[in-house]
C-alpha cells in the first residue's frame, strides 16, 4: 500500500512537470507560428551574380526546421514558364500567364533541414549544410500573424523578410477574395537590383527600393478563369499601359504559390504581339494567410532574368518584395 501511495505521489509531482516541459517546447515556435513564407536575396549593386530565394519554412516544436524553396540566380539565366492559366476577359489582352522558370514545377524545388532557437524576439536558424540565418520577429494582426526581418547571415543574404502563421501550406484564398481586398492598404515594399546606362560609365547596377506606398494598381478584375485576376495602369488608352496578371503558379490545387506577371503593351505592339514574349516581369509569390484564415497579401521575389537581349545579365531585374496589409 505504501509503495502504491508513493507511486501515486510521484506521478502527481512529475505529471505537471511533464506538461510544463511540453508547453515550453511548444512555446519555442517562433512567436508560436509554425509556417513562415520567406523571401531572401543576395543583392549587391556592383555585382551581376545576384540571387533570390523564395521558400516555405516549417518549424517543429522539437527545435527542428525544414524548408522547401525555389532559387534563381543571375549565374543561371532561365526563361519564363507558362503557368497553364489563361487570363481572359480581365484585361484587354487575353494571355497565358507566365512566371519565372521553375516556379510552376515542384520538380524545381530544393530542400533544407536544420535546427532553430528563439531568444526573445530573435530567431536563429542553423541549417545542416552550415548556413546560418538570424531574424528579428514582431507580431502582426493582433497576434494572428508574425513578421520576420533578416538580421544577418553567413552566406551573403543581404535582404530578407517573411511572415508566419499556423495556416496550413495547403490553405489558399481564392481570387475573388483577393480582388475584394482593400488594395489601398496593400503596402508594397521592395528591394530590386536593376541597371541604368551612362554613356561614359556604361551599365551601372543599383538597388531600387520602396516602402510605405500602396501597390501600383489597386483595382483587379476577375478573369473568366476564376483562379486569376487582371489589371492595368491606364484605363483611357488601351495601347499604352502596363498589363498585370495574378494567378496560381500552376493549375494544381492545394498550395499557396502565386505569380505576378506584368509588361508594357507598347513593347508587345512593337513586336506585333498580343501577349509579350520578351523580358516581362515575372514575380513568384506565396500567399500570406493568418491563423484565422484571413488573407494579408504576399511575400515574393522578382526573377526577371534576361532571355532576349544580347546585353546579358545587365538586362536582369532581380530582388525581393512584399505586398502586405
Amino acid at each position: 500500500m505504501r509503495l502504491i501511495v508513493h507511486t501515486l505521489l510521484l506521478i502527481a509531482v512529475l505529471a505537471p512537470l511533464t506538461l510544463l516541459a511540453t508547453a515550453a517546447r511548444a512555446a519555442a515556435l517562433p512567436l508560436g507560428k509554425a509556417n513562415y513564407a520567406i523571401a531572401l536575396g543576395g543583392l549587391n549593386a556592383g555585382s551581376t551574380t545576384n540571387w533570390v530565394r523564395l521558400g516555405q519554412d516549417t518549424f517543429a516544436p522539437d527545435g527542428t526546421v525544414s524548408e522547401v524553396y525555389w532559387q534563381w540566380s543571375q549565374r543561371t539565366p532561365v526563361t519564363r514558364a507558362d503557368t497553364g492559366v489563361l487570363a481572359q476577359n480581365c484585361t484587354p489582352r487575353d494571355c497565358d500567364v507566365l512566371t519565372a522558370g521553375g516556379w510552376q514545377s515542384t520538380d524545381a524545388r530544393a530542400f533544407a533541414t536544420g535546427t532553430y532557437k528563439v531568444t526573445g524576439s530573435h530567431l536563429r536558424i542553423a541549417w545542416s549544410d552550415g548556413l546560418r540565418e538570424n531574424w528579428k520577429l514582431t507580431t502582426m494582426a493582433k497576434g494572428k500573424l508574425a513578421n520576420a526581418e533578416l538580421a544577418g547571415s553567413n552566406f551573403g543574404a543581404s535582404h530578407g523578410f517573411g511572415n508566419g502563421s499556423n495556416a496550413a501550406w495547403s490553405t489558399r484564398v481564392p481570387a475573388t477574395t483577393i480582388a475584394a481586398a482593400d488594395w489601398a492598404r496593400m503596402i508594397h515594399r521592395y528591394y530590386l537590383w536593376k541597371t541604368s546606362y551612362d554613356t561614359t560609365l556604361g551599365y551601372q547596377g543599383y538597388i531600387d527600393q520602396g516602402d510605405g506606398s500602396p501597390f501600383w494598381t489597386t483595382h483587379w478584375n476577375p478573369c473568366a478563369d476564376p483562379r486569376c485576376l487582371g489589371s492595368r495602369t491606364n484605363t483611357t488608352d488601351e495601347s499604352i499601359h502596363t498589363a498585370y496578371y495574378i494567378s496560381p503558379a500552376n493549375t494544381v490545387p492545394g498550395h499557396r504559390r502565386d505569380t505576378l506577371w506584368h509588361w508594357h503593351t507598347e513593347l508587345a505592339d512593337g513586336r506585333n504581339e498580343i501577349c509579350y514574349t520578351g523580358n516581362s516581369h515575372v514575380k513568384p509569390m506565396i500567399q500570406v494567410i493568418d491563423d484565422s484564415g484571413t488573407f494579408h497579401g504576399w511575400v515574393g521575389v522578382e526573377a526577371s532574368l534576361n532571355q532576349t537581349m544580347p546585353s546579358g545579365a545587365v538586362a536582369d531585374d532581380i530582388g525581393i518584395f512584399r505586398i502586405l496589409a
